[in-house]
């Protein structure tokens, strides 16, 4: 495709990016490369991993939302890529920007949140910069530190190995159609839903758990979805996947059904749960899981990586693929 005249949503997010980074110098020590969602740089024997994501009001903010869970969904955004990398979080570095017109109280809900996010994940917010800006900007820089021989990659599935996450899925999805599509019952589901959906963890300590204890090939985050997430692995490491059970909180299900809506699309489809989503050779299964539940978290098996290109659903011999749909910017 020419480039001449293209606009960035001709491209997209992902096409942007692989542009870009054609645009720019490779350094030949970094240990993380092509589409991660984080940087790492060696520091003796441990890596420094860097993540920045970005806020901004008119693509992240759903109608409703408070100073402080606005706050806190910027500070997970960055946080969570730390964790799918098994990176202790050293901060948070944060540019703010914000219309002249913002109410100074709401202003300071704002760095009251991202102070609290921060030590929720015993890490603290360093400071940053605040400038004026047309609508509200959050951008969060989060630093983290790992011994080098524990970072964990995208890239490294490999056919065989079963593929988990840390948790489940559908409240953000039945969250986005309460809020954006008007299904709002029963009432006191979507109450409970939105709860949930706006109050997600980075899973930092599962994912240091994972990263001692050597039990993981390939991880990502789920910002994007959960379908895209296993797309992503999956070409990050050049093969398929075989998903054979999908973790649906029952009162993702009842929303579902009250409203005529497919809970498996909302589990795939949803995004911002910021789970991890990890691949596990077979004979680490039982390390993973006494890691985990070391620490009190979940780690539930849902498929395994199988050769390309195979990439489906199979629940009570029902097949579906799953497409590679999930929030990119600029999508049409």
């Amino acid at each position: 495709m020419s480039r001449n005249g293209k606009t960035v949503r001709d491209f997209g997010e992902r096409g942007l990016i692989r542009w870009f980074q054609d645009l720019i110098t490779p350094y030949d020590k970094a240990l993380l490369s092509g589409m991660e969602d984080a940087v790492a740089v060696p520091v003796n024997d441990k890596a420094l991993v860097v993540n920045s994501d970005m806020l901004v009001a008119s693509t992240d903010v759903l109608p409703g939302m408070t100073a402080d869970e606005i706050a806190w969904k910027a500070g997970v955004m960055g946080l969570s890529d730390l964790a799918a990398k098994g990176a202790l979080p050293l901060g948070i570095v944060v540019s703010l920007g914000l219309p002249a017109e913002t109410k100074a109280n709401f202003a300071a809900a704002l760095v009251g949140g991202l102070n609290c996010v921060s030590r929720e994940h015993d890490t603290y917010y360093l400071g940053g910069d605040t400038n004026q800006c047309v609508e509200l900007v959050i951008d969060c820089t989060a630093i983290g530190i790992v011994e080098q021989n524990h970072l964990i990659r995208r890239r490294g599935a490999n056919p065989g190995d079963l593929i988990a996450v840390t948790g489940e899925f559908g409240y953000t999805g039945a969250l986005f159609e309460a809020v954006l599509r008007g299904h709002k019952k029963p009432k006191k589901v979507v109450e409970t839903i939105r709860e949930k959906a706006l109050r997600p963890r980075a899973h930092i300590r599962e994912g240091q758990a994972l990263a001692k204890a050597d039990a993981v090939s390939a991880a990502i985050d789920s910002s994007d979805g959960l379908a895209w997430s296993l797309h992503e692995l999956s070409a990050a490491s050049r093969v398929g996947f075989r998903i054979d059970a999908l973790p649906i909180p029952p009162i993702c299900i009842e929303f579902a059904t009250s409203n005529d809506l497919d809970p498996v699309s909302l589990a795939l489809y949803g995004g911002e749960e910021f789970e991890l989503v990890v691949t596990v050779p077979p004979n680490r299964w039982k390390k993973a899981q006494e890691a985990i539940q070391k620490i009190g978290g979940n780690l539930i098996r849902i498929g395994k990586i199988v050769d390309e290109p195979e990439k489906i659903l199979v629940i009570d011999d029902d097949h579906r693929v799953i497409k590679p749909h999930g929030f990119e910017h600029f999508s049409k």
